[in-house]
């Protein structure tokens, strides 16, 4: 694929969704409806690549059955680090930032397997499958992914813009962004070492729900709680790729 397709799609993209944010801005609970936004990128790929450049897009989507070891990485990983940060916290600052009561954890499951997966999904079949699929052919994996995390975490600037309630959005929007920079360069890691979209869309699920959130009410502000999560995932990360380092060969 030529290089001039895929930043159509990238321009496509970030079109629709500030499109889309500009009207949401007029609703009174434009907030409830972001999750419109999700379908973009796939809606994106179908215009740019089937039907104005007519490319085959389906194979892209690198929708192969996922290995169950990766699978249950998939669930264990985001579940440990929500628990990770609710233990912190609820230990420095006496606040439940995951769950209130313990039978609260068997909901945050099922809606991150089921609802925040299925939703997950139309993303990553975008980004870690088409886009993966395409700069693979022609980048290394590093550069791969550092193209996928730069375009991703962008992708969800009118968020960190317009519904965060950061005290100090020069400290909370970066630190938002860098958080979902390297989240993406995890859930490109689990791409190609599953070469499965599955575990991704299930990891991202996951995270958003267990991580992701902004707390339970918490008077913790949303600029700290960034931050936290951030050198939370950063940490992670470079444990992550000491695990996994053979990758960083290929």
């Amino acid at each position: 694929m030529k290089n001039y397709v895929l930043l159509m799609t990238m321009f496509c993209i970030y079109s629709l969704t500030c499109l889309t944010h500009y009207f949401l801005t007029f609703l009174e609970q434009g907030r409830a409806f972001l999750g419109v936004t999700m379908i973009i990128p796939l809606l994106s790929v179908i215009l740019v690549q089937k039907i104005v450049t007519q490319l085959p897009i389906l194979s892209t989507f690198s929708s192969t059955k996922p290995k169950w070891s990766w699978l249950l990485v998939s669930i264990f990983i985001p579940f440990s680090l929500g628990l990770l940060v609710h233990s912190y916290f609820y230990l420095t600052y006496h606040q439940s930032f995951l769950i209130i009561t313990p039978s609260q954890l068997s909901m945050l499951f099922l809606i991150g397997l089921t609802i925040s997966t299925g939703s997950a999904l139309l993303e990553e079949i975008v980004w870690r499958g088409n886009f993966h699929v395409y700069l693979r052919q022609r980048y290394s994996f590093w550069s791969t992914a550092i193209l996928t995390g730069v375009g991703w975490s962008l992708w969800h600037l009118p968020i960190a813009v317009l519904y965060k309630p950061y005290m100090m959005p020069a400290v909370g929007i970066p630190a938002y962004l860098l958080l979902l920079f390297v989240l993406s360069i995890v859930l490109s890691i689990i791409r190609e070492l599953g070469q499965s979209i599955v575990p991704v869309a299930i990891f991202h699920g996951m995270m958003n729900v267990f991580y992701l959130g902004d707390g339970q009410s918490m008077t913790v502000s949303p600029d700290n709680q960034e931050i936290v999560k951030c050198l939370v995932i950063i940490l992670f990360f470079v444990l992550f790729c000491h695990k996994n380092v053979t990758i960083f060969k290929k």
